[in-house]
């Protein structure tokens, strides 16, 4: 019956944390990059431009952080940001001590910082504890994480945002707590955030967040798929390049610069430097319309154990702990795998994490929320972007009431 009503509607994106599309101006900045052709290390006029360019970038994402320019690397992504910031910690702890080094982590974080911790676990580089997030809040103890410091510590990392929940980690406390203990350690411990998905949603500063380390991620806020690694200055550690070759990125990152994306995620970012409030606005307006349709349109359940009926919906939702995009809902007598398959020709969605399909559930849904499998394979991700409208919203709405008769 859906299908037959609408057919003729154009898909309603809703899968923001997943990616999103260039803004207009970054697409425009990087079409007109590509004429500046020049070798950004060559000495020539070409590669002076190239170079200028790639400068000012760094200035506009280091303006988006509170950071200095000289602060900033790029890199091609989150996940070399993270591994990079990874491996600093342990190379800066390892030049210091023979023991093997303690990293301490949370059990949601993206796989990007989970899958090359445990591999470094499994070949013995060192140690990991994951500290669960307490069950029904999806947030982290910031007194048990701290508990969990030895003189071993070299690297506490925390993601600012959850991807598939939205829920807001208590990042601030936790690096605040760190900093003191840092007062009386021989070897300081570094901190580092995942910040992909706070960046462009909320305001993001790493003097008041007293970061040590912060991936940035470009697709994640209208850029291009590069992203950076920002590391504080300091005259007791220094990043420890992954790749080494020609000495790009000032000596901590080789390769020859990928200038138009640079450009690219250098407008991005003076976006979210000049709009911001606009944005935030914007999101948590639309995600609260969202969240009151589903409020008119079925049968909130406020018990967020047992099971849900077709026609009922549950989720968490504590607004000053939250994404201002996002919203993590369950209903009740299907899958979030089968909603995504019966309205694929009007919702453009994911499940508890886009690498979810099939037979795999969630396991930060899992750790999150009290609920068991059953929840979680009922769970979708519903997030909105800067031009999401209440006329799309409204056909999200009635295309999920039709099938929940």
């Amino acid at each position: 019956m859906a299908e037959s009503i609408f057919m003729d509607v154009k898909p309603v994106y809703l899968d923001y944390n997943a990616t999103t599309p260039l803004a207009p101006e970054v697409r425009s900045a990087i079409v007109d990059s590509l004429d500046n052709w020049g070798n950004p290390s060559s000495a020539h006029y070409l590669g002076v431009q190239a170079k200028k360019a790639i400068e000012k970038a760094r200035g506009q994402v280091a303006s988006m952080i509170g950071a200095k320019s000289s602060e900033i690397t790029f890199t091609s992504g989150g996940t070399e940001s993270n591994h990079l910031a990874i491996w600093t910690a342990i190379h800066h702890f390892r030049e210091r001590s023979k023991k093997t080094p303690q990293i301490i982590t949370t059990n949601i974080e993206h796989s990007a910082i989970l899958e090359p911790l445990r591999k470094l676990e499994n070949e013995g580089v060192c140690q990991v504890d994951y500290v669960p997030v307490v069950k029904g809040t999806g947030r982290v103890s910031v007194a048990e994480l701290v508990s969990t410091v030895t003189d071993c510590t070299c690297l506490v990392t925390v993601m600012m945002a959850n991807n598939e929940t939205g829920i807001i980690q208590p990042v601030k406390q936790i690096f605040r707590e760190i900093t003191a203990l840092n007062m009386t350690r021989n070897i300081p411990i570094l901190v580092h955030t995942d910040a992909a998905q706070t960046i462009g949603k909320l305001d993001v500063n790493v003097d008041d967040l007293q970061a040590d380390l912060l991936t940035i991620v470009g697709h994640k806020f209208y850029g291009p798929r590069i992203g950076a690694l920002y590391h504080r200055g300091s005259d007791k550690w220094k990043v420890s390049p992954l790749l080494l070759g020609g000495g790009q990125e000032y000596g901590l990152r080789a390769g020859t610069e990928n200038t138009p994306m640079i450009v690219g995620i250098g407008q991005a970012a003076e976006l979210v430097n000049t709009n911001l409030d606009v944005y935030t606005n914007h999101m948590r307006k639309m995600r609260d319309y969202l969240r009151d349709g589903l409020i008119r349109k079925f049968n909130l359940v406020l018990e967020d154990t047992g099971t849900l009926d077709l026609g009922q919906v549950l989720w968490r939702y504590v607004d000053i702990n939250m994404l201002p995009n996002t919203l993590s809902v369950r209903f009740g007598g299907t899958t979030g795998s089968s909603i995504l398959h019966q309205l694929n020709h009007i919702l453009i969605a994911s499940t508890g994490a886009a690498c979810h399909s099939g037979d795999k559930v969630s396991q930060t849904l899992l750790n999150s929320w009290n609920w068991e499998e059953e929840g979680a394979r009922q769970t979708l991700r519903l997030s909105v972007g800067r031009e999401t409208s209440k006329e799309q919203l409204d056909l999200v709405l009635d295309a999920l009431e039709s099938i929940s008769r």
